[in-house]
This record gives structure tokens, sequence and C-alpha cells, in this order.
């Protein structure tokens, strides 16, 4: 069960039938939405409540991860991330909680998509491009590029302005479209 396709199918399986509200954000959105590109991580951003996750860490220890109950309760209670490595790789999940009325917003709006014969619970294209801009490393611009130059006439920009308004990085949104659409323009 070494794949990264199966570990995220019964990942998200048993999240789906846990009923855990979830969202995969990150890389493996990314890719959904038409970047090319390699990761060795799943991100999820998950809504629990604190008696479900003795249940989700006995999970991914069955399953060959490295979980452990209090480090997974501390993350989600001070806000921050937990990292859990499977078996001897370099292929982890990162799981935050929602920790942001931007995580409520991309948790809520996730769409179903089936991919490995399972559903999955995937961030929007414009809430994958808006935390990329957020975050905005070396990688983050070069994923939401890759996003805007393939989904650009579906993407919903008006929404995009008024989340980046609320989150304060209509200036950052601004200048990245307007660098996007010249790179874009110059590739033609």
């Amino acid at each position: 069960m070494e794949e990264f396709p199966e570990i995220l199918r019964i990942l998200c399986s048993y999240l789906n039938e846990s009923e855990i509200d979830y969202v995969v954000v990150g890389g493996v959105a990314v890719m959904y939405h038409g970047v090319p590109r390699t990761t060795v991580d799943i991100d999820l951003i998950i809504q629990s409540n604190d008696d479900e996750i003795p249940g989700f860490v006995e999970f991914l220890n069955s399953k060959g991860f490295d979980a452990n109950v209090e480090d997974l309760r501390v993350a989600l209670r001070e806000k921050s991330h937990s990292t859990i490595f499977f078996a001897d790789s370099l292929l982890r999940l990162d799981i935050q909680g929602v920790n942001s009325q931007f995580d409520r917003m991309t948790l809520d709006r996730a769409i179903a998509i089936e991919l490995f014969n399972t559903t999955i619970k995937l961030g929007t294209a414009e809430d994958t491009l808006i935390n990329k801009i957020l975050f905005h490393g070396e990688q983050d611009l070069r994923d939401a590029l890759g996003i805007l130059s393939r989904r650009q006439p579906q993407l919903d920009i008006a929404y995009i302005e008024s989340t980046c308004k609320k989150l304060k990085i209509l200036d950052d949104w601004k200048r990245f479209l307007k660098e996007s659409t010249a790179k874009i323009k110059n590739r033609e």
C-alpha cells in the first residue's frame, strides 16, 4: 500500500465513512486543477471532534503511519499542524484544523470529486489559487500561475478578489494577476 494514490484513497474513504469533515488542499489540489507537479505530502484541513481523534490515529497507525493522539490533539487545539509520516518514507500527511475564516471557507466550498475509485473532498481552483497567493513562496507562485493559465476562463474572479480583500492580500493578487497575464501572453 505504499503508492500515493492508494494512500489518498484509503485516507479519504476513512474520513468519508467516519463523517469527519475535511478538504484536501496543497499539491494534490494543484495537480487536480491541471498543474503537473510532484508532491510527497497530503495536506488536509479537518473539522474533527476531540473524541474522533483516537479512532483516526488508530486507523492511520494500522495503515503504516506513525501517528500520535496527543500530537494531533495539540496541533488542532493550538491551531498548528501535525505532520504524520508513512512508514520509513518521505510520504506524509500534514493535518491542520480550521484555523481561520479562510480555512472555514475552503472547507465549506470543497468539491467532491471521484478519484482513485473514491470520493475525495478537494479545495476549489479558486481557493487553491488564493492559498498560493497568501503564502507566496516560489513554488506557491508557480502553482498559482499554472492554475491561472489552465483555468482562467472558469475561475470566479469576483470571489477571488473579494476573498483576497478579506485576507488583506488584494494588492498581492492584483500584482500577481498583472505579472501572470504578461507571462501567459508571452507564452502564446
